[in-house]
């Protein structure tokens, strides 16, 4: 099962994620599909402008389901606040350049 996620950052304010967790698809393909159709549409001046120059994504990532059941695992695996994947460095933060 795949789901869109919107990532935003800052420079002075903590990453911004939201996870849609209304819709779900059943690979990559559809969910990526589903974030060119649909979400440019839905987006206001403000978002459509970030969007467009890179400041604001939306990807697709996997949730990990019941092999049986095909249901999300409520107990999947959960990063600790200020973790980073397989003992990396943090990746700084990015500031974009001046206009």
């Amino acid at each position: 099962m795949w789901v869109v996620v919107v990532l935003v950052l800052s420079a002075l304010v903590k990453p911004e994620v939201a996870v849609n967790r209304e819709t779900s698809y059943p690979t990559e393909e559809a969910c990526k599909a589903a974030i060119a159709k649909n979400i440019p549409a839905r987006l206001d001046a403000k978002n459509k402008e970030a969007f467009a120059e890179g400041y604001r994504r939306y990807v697709c990532i996997r949730v990990p389901t019941d092999a049986k059941t095909g249901a999300a695992k409520p107990d999947a695996a959960k990063p600790q606040a200020g973790a980073s994947p397989a003992g990396k460095p943090p990746l700084p933060q990015q500031v974009p350049a001046p206009k």
